[in-house]
């Protein structure tokens, strides 16, 4: 387990991805720390330059966020990101988050294997709601 990683964010997101996933019947992810510590790298890129830009240098899914002292926003449509959450041929995901220079935004990068959002595979990869969280 690499000691340069923030291993506690990393385990969260994996709890909270295998919660969403678990709604559509999907099987867990896995950590994978080779993601995690390549997600932080490019979260540090982007803090470093204060822009949100995929990576065009990766094999992997993405999704990327950033945070503002004032707002929230998310690289392109939440649909996207949504489905690569619950990708179901998807097995590891790594994270990384670091904070701009000026400490007013922390960006976040989610690195996913193998990836997702392709087209012709979304009826098999993205299953149906089969749980509500509400209870009414």
């Amino acid at each position: 387990m690499p000691s340069d990683l923030d291993i506690e964010f990393n385990e969260e997101c994996i709890i909270e991805h295998n919660r969403l996933r678990a709604l559509h019947g999907c099987p867990e992810l896995i950590l994978d720390y080779e993601l995690a510590k390549d997600a932080q790298k490019y979260a540090e890129h982007l803090a470093s330059v204060n822009e949100l830009e995929h990576c065009t240098d990766t094999d992997s899914g993405e999704n990327l966020a950033f945070f503002t002292t004032t707002t929230v926003a998310q690289k392109k449509d939440f649909t996207g990101h949504f489905t690569q959450v619950v990708w179901k041929s998807t097995t590891t995901a790594g994270f990384g988050r670091a904070w701009s220079k000026d400490r007013h935004s922390i960006y976040v990068v989610g690195r996913y294997d193998p990836p997702g959002n392709f087209s012709d595979e979304f009826l098999e990869n993205v299953p149906p709601l089969i749980m509500n969280l509400r209870s009414d």
